[in-house]
């Protein structure tokens, strides 16, 4: 059933994601239940979310940031030849955590982050055995950077940058400048503008010292509890067997999985954020968790275990709609 539709690449699986995603946006429409509340501290979040309280508009951007997720998702994981070019999977599950995460009530700024964070992925994994790759570099880091404005929880992705530059490329002090010059690019550009007008300044070392100061446990809806122990129980069956089964046919695909990785545990910080939520989790661990699950999934023979979990992880996003809809 739904197997056969997401192992068939972009035209057996295109029509089915549609669906999805046209469906989620006119349930979450009519949703009139928010289930949590997110409170992620940022620039965006401070000066803009508050001020948007037309649902419409509401709908449409957090929709239009999960489109670009996804497609982001796809250039990364697909196009990078990361896994199978028939694997939609991936992509699939990317979608779906990215619907569970959306508050009909609220723009949800981590979705918006997200799109910063995978074009910085994406351009970094790009310049894999590449020459003349200072311009990538430097895009990559300033978006990184950048995602920080906007909610300053993505703060703690900053080393997987370097991280990642170790793992894909050997050392070029060249490309480390760049990389440091594209990271303070967007402090300097912030700072040169809050001095001429007067206001803020010093908001990203202020914002950083209250994010680390304040870590705490999250505050997680019970609707979001079956979903978060689905994925966890299949991100430890698939990295196990990622590592220890196949690690992967190429060396891209393996220095990528110790990428997504450092990404899995850096994100440990996010977890414990102050006010972190479910959806919010979910968010910071959305691509690793969409990497390793559907490959996992992509790998299995039996279609109908794949299709079991599938419908399982289907059931957890209608629980959490018939939340919102205040059904349950």
């Amino acid at each position: 059933m739904f197997a056969s539709l997401l192992n068939k690449g972009i035209r057996g699986s295109l029509v089915f994601l549609v669906l999805i995603f046209l469906i989620s946006a006119v349930l979450i429409y009519f949703s009139p239940v928010s289930l949590e509340t997110n409170t992620d501290s940022g620039l965006f979040f401070n000066y803009l979310v508050n001020k948007i309280s037309n649902k419409a508009v509401i709908l449409s951007l957090n929709f239009v940031f999960i489109g670009l997720g996804v497609f982001l998702t796809g250039l990364i994981l697909i196009n990078q030849e990361i896994v199978e070019k028939s694997n939609y999977f991936s992509v699939f599950l990317f979608l779906i955590l990215s619907i569970i995460s959306v508050n009909p009530l609220q723009i949800n700024p981590q979705l918006f982050t997200n799109i910063f964070i995978l074009f910085s992925i994406n351009k970094l994994i790009s310049i894999y055995r590449q020459e003349r790759v200072l311009s990538q570099i430097f895009e990559a880091a300033f978006c990184l950077s950048f995602s920080a404005f906007i909610t300053i929880s993505s703060i703690i992705t900053l080393p997987i940058f370097f991280i990642t530059l170790i793992i894909l490329r050997s050392f070029n002090w060249r490309e480390w400048v760049i990389a440091i010059v594209g990271i303070f690019a967007p402090l300097f550009i912030y700072e040169g503008v809050a001095y001429l007008s007067g206001y803020n300044s010093w908001y990203l070392f202020e914002a950083i010292a209250f994010y680390f100061k304040n870590l705490s446990k999250p505050i997680i809806s019970e609707y979001y509890f079956p979903i978060l122990f689905l994925l966890f129980v299949l991100l430890l069956i698939s990295v196990i067997k990622s590592f220890l089964i196949n690690f992967g046919n190429t060396i891209k695909k393996q220095r990528t999985k110790l990428l997504f990785v450092s990404v899995l545990l850096f994100n440990t910080f996010g977890f414990f954020s102050k006010g972190a939520t479910g959806s919010s989790i979910i968010l910071t661990y959305a691509l690793p968790l969409s990497f390793f699950i559907g490959d996992f999934l992509y790998e299995i023979k039996q279609k109908k275990i794949v299709n079991t979990i599938l419908t399982l992880i289907l059931l957890c996003l209608a629980v959490i709609f018939a939340g919102q809809m205040g059904a349950i």
